[in-house]
């Protein structure tokens, strides 16, 4: 049940500015409410100045743990293998890395008689206060964003069963930003459109058989193409997909992912699209 349960996905990195702020303020507050570390014996003017910094250097530690991290670690920052567990883990570590920070900045100021307790302690503080809080908070978000669309994918899905497969056989003509190279088919071919930077690759089928073609445009642009062909929808920064193509949804905590016909690829939905996909497919 626990092995199942961590193995469920789980959005990587929602709000980081968001939770660099939070986790800073509550740390400032924290440091000057409660006074760990030997704190109370700080004596002296500057001693508002220095608790404040303890919110400083965890902004800095977050911001090297959401922002930096990532960068060098793309093989395991994976928005679609991201799950429970790894947050889990992540968060235990974002912890540990900022009782290190702590501990590194009050060394200066606090003279501890023996460093491996003073980082000990440091550890035990920041672990004991942040484990419960951020465990319980893990599940109870991963549980309402699955549940939130799981019934979104469910009503999406009920608007499909209530609708017959209609395709139009109009023209569709996208073409690369030299303007000589094209792809023009009929929109019943179309499948769906992937981005790459200032690369689109289109996927369609030629005698019902699936081919792509990659073309230099950017999204944008091919927007600006398709916008007179009203089932050519886009449901993601980085895809355009038919509508009519769509044969099922599928929801977990991370997000909505489209099924389409004649493709095995499953199409993710931003949560900036959800809203408009679910009106598209009620009309």
């Amino acid at each position: 049940m626990i092995k199942e349960y961590i193995r469920q996905s789980y959005p990587l990195f929602e709000n980081r500015w968001r939770i660099i702020i939070s986790i800073s303020l509550f740390v400032s507050l924290f440091i000057l409410i409660f006074q760990p570390f030997g704190i109370s014996n700080f004596k002296g003017e500057f001693k508002p100045f220095f608790e404040a910094g303890y919110g400083i250097v965890t902004f800095i530690v977050l911001l090297i743990d959401l922002f930096l991290f990532p960068l060098f670690l793309d093989e395991w920052f994976i928005s679609r293998k991201w799950t429970v567990f790894k947050q889990m883990i992540w968060q235990v570590w974002i912890l540990f890395s900022i009782g290190l920070g702590n501990f590194i900045y009050s060394s200066p100021f606090l003279r501890f008689s023996n460093g491996l307790d003073a980082f000990l302690t440091f550890q035990f503080y920041t672990l004991v206060v942040g484990i419960i809080p951020i465990l319980i908070i893990t599940i109870l978000h991963q549980n309402s964003l699955l549940s939130k669309n799981l019934k979104l994918a469910g009503e999406m899905n009920t608007d499909l069963l209530s609708k017959e497969l209609l395709l139009p056989d109009e023209k569709v003509r996208i073409m690369a930003e030299n303007n000589k190279d094209k792809l023009e088919i009929n929109l019943s071919d179309f499948i769906y459109l992937a981005s790459t930077g200032n690369y689109v690759q289109v996927f369609y089928l030629v005698n019902n058989e699936p081919r792509n073609v990659l073309l230099r445009n950017t999204l944008k642009q091919i927007e600006e193409q398709v916008k007179k062909s009203p089932s050519i929808i886009k449901c993601h920064r980085a895809f355009l997909v038919n509508k009519d193509k769509i044969i099922r949804v599928k929801g977990n905590s991370q997000g909505l992912r489209l099924i389409l016909k004649d493709t095995l690829e499953e199409i993710p939905v931003s949560r900036n699209y959800s809203k408009n996909l679910l009106d598209i497919l009620n009309g």
